[in-house]
Parts: structure tokens; C-alpha cells; sequence
């Protein structure tokens, strides 16, 4: 063997197991083991009081919108975590309906696979290019901060995907930035002027990440501009039904759809 593919070889051995994560963690504020790769839960966080708290916050948001549409977790037949990440919400998810009704969807596939062993729900490798996605059919989708990282074209994709995705009658949470930055923010202040503008004229904004994949950033939008997408991509099939600024964990607005009933995809 050639010296340098010999050393290519060492050298990878030695990064796979540097990247091998330890055995999944318990914590006592948690329901179930926190991922050692999942970078939801803030190493200063000791006990994960707060990333339970937002897990929670996110189960109440959902069950809220379950109820606006006069429908509730022990009807839900399919439900779509997307981006499911490690399971943050999706544990709590899977003490309200059966493993095999929850499907974890992100582009991390250990992350996927964490959820499939973890709690078991179904993986589904989710993709770059937005476009060639294949979801399957819901009675309830859970999209929380993805639509936050998302150039508009890619929200419009996405939207298309869910309005096919939902079963008639079917929900569809959903998670966005409505407030522009604080002009105090250290990261974002800069912005918060030409955010207040473009969400005045167009309904959102996007800065993509430097060195980030498929223009994922940061993005802002109105719920408007949110719900005017989703009308127009399911034909009038997808609606608003209600809207709560803050209402994740105080942070973020969440909107719940619901495709009609009587209008298959």
C-alpha cells in the first residue's frame, strides 16, 4: 500500500472514532435519554431542565392546535416530526400515540436513527434539494425552526410538500421568526431595520449562513406572507387556523394549519 493512502486510511480510523459519541444520557428533568450528539441541549444546561422545557412547550403548542381543529392526539392516526432532530419533541410525541404512527424526518441520519431506536418511531432521511423529497401522508405535522433557516423558495417547496403530505383534515404546526431582531442583538441587531423593512414590502427575509448548505440561514416571516404561501400551493386547500406569537417557548410564533376536509391531496 502507497504511503499516503496508508496514512489516509490511519487518519480516518483515528476521525471515526474521535466522532464515535459515548452511550446516550439520562437526565432527571428528561423523559427518555438525551443523545450525546444532540446539540439542543446547552452543555450548560446540567440537568436539561431547559431543553425539557422546550420540548414541553412544543407538545403544548401542537395540542392547542389539535384543539383548534376540534380534533385530538388520541385521533391522530400519522404524525410527521420534520426536523426531528434527536428527538426533543418527538419523545414527548411518543407518550401521546404509538412509536410506529410517528415518522422522524431530518437530514442528520443519526439523528433518525436515535429516534427509530430510542422511541420508535420510522426514519426518513430528508434532503438538500427539497425537491426530490418524498414524505408519504399525515394527520399531523410538527415543523418546528426550519422554516426559521429557509430562503422563500425553499418555504414554498417545503409548503408544497406538506399540503400534498396532509391527510384531509389533517394539521400542521408550524414554527417562524415574526419579530425582527432586537437592535441590541450582537448577531442579528445590524439587521433589524432592513428586517422591518422587507417584512413591511415582501412579508420576509432571509440571510443565509456564511459557508452554509442550500442557503440555509436565518430567515424571518409574517404570518400573512406564511399563510398566503400555503393557500396558494395547496389551492386553497391548506388554511390558517391559528396563530400564537411566542408561543414557543416564548420565542418563536407558531401557526396551525388545516387541510380541508373532502379536498384529497
Amino acid at each position: 500500500m502507497a504511503a499516503p493512502e496508508l496514512v489516509r486510511r490511519v487518519s480516518g480510523g483515528v476521525r471515526r472514532r474521535l466522532r464515535r459519541p459515548g452511550p446516550p444520557v439520562w437526565f432527571s428533568a428528561v423523559e427518555g435519554r438525551i443523545h450525546p450528539h444532540d446539540d439542543m441541549k446547552d452543555p450548560r444546561d446540567a440537568s436539561a431542565a431547559h431543553y425539557a422545557k422546550v420540548g414541553q412547550s412544543a407538545l403544548e403548542e401542537i395540542g392547542g392546535g389539535l384543539e383548534a381543529a376540534g380534533r385530538s392526539f388520541g385521533e391522530i392516526g400519522s404524525c410527521l416530526d420534520m426536523p426531528s432532530g434527536y428527538g426533543r419533541v418527538l419523545r414527548l410525541l411518543s407518550r401521546e400515540m404509538p412509536a410506529a404512527q410517528m415518522t422522524a424526518c431530518d437530514l442528520n441520519r443519526e439523528a433518525i436513527h436515535f429516534c427509530a431506536s430510542e422511541f420508535g418511531a420510522v426514519p426518513l432521511r430528508s434532503r438538500g434539494r427539497l425537491e426530490t423529497l418524498r414524505l408519504g401522508r399525515y394527520d399531523l405535522i410538527w415543523c418546528g425552526s426550519l422554516i426559521t433557516h429557509l430562503h422563500d423558495r425553499r418555504v414554498e417547496q417545503l409548503l408544497r410538500h406538506f399540503a400534498n403530505a396532509l391527510m384531509p383534515g389533517g394539521v400542521a404546526v408550524l414554527t417562524i421568526h415574526g419579530d425582527p431582531p432586537d437592535e441590541s442583538d450582537p448577531t442579528y441587531g445590524p439587521l433589524a431595520r432592513p428586517v422591518r423593512a422587507a417584512l413591511a414590502s415582501g412579508g420576509s427575509f432571509h440571510v443565509p449562513y456564511v459557508g452554509g448548505l442550500h442557503d440555509y440561514g436565518h430567515a424571518w416571516h409574517t404570518k400573512e406572507h406564511l399563510s398566503g404561501v400555503f393557500d396558494r400551493v395547496s389551492g386553497g386547500a391548506v388554511g390558517l387556523l391559528s396563530f400564537s406569537r411566542r408561543g414557543w417557548d416564548e420565542h418563536q410564533d407558531v401557526l396551525v394549519f388545516r387541510r380541508r376536509a373532502g379536498l384529497p391531496a
